[in-house]
């Protein structure tokens, strides 16, 4: 559902600007790829949700100042951040998108709990363990595969 309108044009150029001139190292400590499917996600919401015209603002405003953002200050730095987060949370409980990996991880936080019982009844712990992750990463994998499929993933 990724809309591309002209903000959305706009914003992904001056991220992309931002991708080139930066090193690697400050291109992920300002999730500049991350902020890019955002900002493609919240362009195709902003027409029906109030929320996502505000997060419009924001984002223009974060690239505004995000070329003196390794300038300034920690604090400063970490609003950059938590206003990134605050977005995808919205995304996710608002409009029910997940972000990559979501499935994945939750398949191996639950395997690994049904690992320990697949291997007490084994008599072997550390033998079900291992089973139990296999089992939720296969699981994870394909509702990671399922959600991207129906346009889901952030």
């Amino acid at each position: 559902m990724e809309v591309h309108n002209r903000w959305y044009e706009d914003t992904a150029k001056a991220i992309n600007s931002y991708h080139d001139t930066l090193t690697e190292k400050e291109a992920k400590r300002f999730k500049l790829d991350l902020l890019r499917r955002v900002a493609g996600r919240i362009a195709g919401f902003s027409e029906e949700c109030g929320r996502c015209q505000i997060f419009q603002q924001e984002i223009t405003q974060l690239l505004q100042n995000l070329g003196n953002l390794s300038l300034l200050s920690k604090g400063t730095r970490q609003s950059y951040g938590r206003a990134i987060k605050n977005m995808v949370k919205h995304l996710q409980q608002d409009h029910k998108l997940i972000t990559r990996g979501h499935y994945v991880g939750l398949g191996t936080a639950l395997g690994t709990g049904l690992g320990v019982a697949i291997g007490a009844v084994m008599g072997s712990v550390g033998s079900g363990i291992p089973i139990g992750m296999a089992i939720g990463v296969a699981i994870g994998l394909y509702l990671d595969s399922k959600a991207k499929k129906e346009g889901r993933v952030i």
